[in-house]
Parts: C-alpha cells; sequence; structure tokens
C-alpha cells in the first residue's frame, strides 16, 4: 500500500469521529442528523441543544482532527508532499462523509480549519474574514461559506509572500501547499452546493 493511501486512510479515520453526533447525544439524548438543519457540525449541536458548550466542543474537537491528522502525517511522512497532501484533503473527506454515520456528517469547516492552521493559518484569517464581509451582503451562511471557500484560495494567490510566511510545516513548496489546500476546500464546497441550492429553491417557490 503507497504512502498516499496509507496518510489518506488514516487522516479519513480521524476525520470520521463523529464529533457532534456523540456529543449531542451524551449530553442531550438527541440524533443531531434528524434535528434541526440535520447537519453533524458545531452550528446546529449550539442550535439544537441551545448550549454553548456544547456547541464550542464540538468546534474545538473537530478543529483537532484537522491538526492531529496533519501533524501526524508530516511526522510519519516528512519527506512526502503527496502523502501530506492526502492527510490534508482525507481528513476533511471523512469529516464530511464518514461511514459511522452512512457518509452523512459535517460541512467540514472547522476540520478544514485545523488542517490550515497548522500549514497556512494566514488562510484561515482570509476566510473568516471573506466570510464576515459577504455575510452582510447576502444573509445567507451558506452562501457567506461558498464566497468564502472560493474567494479565499484566489485572494492567496495574490498574496505569495504573506502566504509563505504563514506555512508552519516546512514540508510543502509554496506551490505544493497551495495545491494541497485547494483539496480540502474543495471536499467541504461540496457539502455546501445541497443547502445552498435548497434555499434557493425555497426562495424561488
Amino acid at each position: 500500500m503507497s504512502d498516499y493511501l496509507v496518510s489518506f486512510c488514516i487522516s479519513y479515520l480521524i476525520g470520521s469521529f463523529p464529533t457532534a453526533y456523540l456529543v449531542v447525544k451524551r449530553t442531550s439524548q438527541l440524533d443531531i442528523r434528524t434535528a434541526g438543519s440535520g447537519n453533524v457540525g458545531g452550528r446546529n449541536a449550539l442550535e439544537v441543544t441551545g448550549k454553548k458548550s456544547v456547541g464550542v466542543l464540538v468546534v474545538a474537537i473537530d478543529v483537532l482532527k484537522g491538526i492531529i491528522s496533519v501533524t501526524l502525517a508530516t511526522m510519519v511522512f516528512a519527506d512526502r508532499p503527496a502523502a501530506i497532501s492526502a492527510a490534508m484533503a482525507g481528513v476533511v473527506l471523512g469529516h464530511c462523509y464518514p461511514f459511522w454515520l452512512r457518509f452523512k456528517g459535517g460541512r467540514g469547516l472547522a476540520t478544514a480549519a485545523g488542517v490550515m492552521l497548522v500549514t497556512g493559518w494566514i488562510w484561515v484569517v482570509l476566510w473568516l474574514a471573506l466570510y464576515f464581509a459577504s455575510s452582510k451582503a447576502t444573509e445567507n451562511v451558506h452562501l457567506s461559506s461558498v464566497i468564502a471557500l472560493v474567494a479565499t484560495p484566489i485572494v492567496a494567490w495574490f498574496l505569495p509572500d504573506l502566504t509563505s510566511v504563514s506555512i508552519f510545516l516546512n514540508y510543502l513548496t509554496e506551490q505544493e501547499f497551495f495545491t494541497a489546500a485547494l483539496l480540502p476546500l474543495a471536499v467541504s464546497l461540496s457539502r455546501h452546493i445541497g443547502p445552498l441550492k435548497e434555499f434557493y429553491e425555497q426562495k424561488n417557490s
């Protein structure tokens, strides 16, 4: 089995840990998949339980999944950029499509943030800035998330010096990092298209 595949599988398993499902089930005896928006993530955990502590705990663990996966990959596959890239994508894919929950997971933003915090934290800053700026104009969380996900790498492309400074784990070149960073963003983006489509269908009905 190739290093790339091993790294991907390990990270997928880490990412697939169903944080929101387990925490909400433990604290409120609810199945988060059938409550609120049905999204298995921190925002919905907060909304269905009404407890800020639950939302914060879910987000913190989901961020930690991203950090652990990439850090582990760099420790084991330090000289293999492809394996590190696989970990970056695998952990977010696991969060969004966990086999434990029949591939119905969260939208990946917190886990992707964990990935970026240890590889290129400036992307997290850019995403937050773009998200809050667009949310004022759109007043829709999904549209704002999509805009920020798409715009972040575009803005980062024009800030090469700033982006390179942000790379904590120096196992990837700037070009390798940029390519690898697109993978978790694309996975997260795939989980926002459906809700955004439903929003516009309801709005136009």
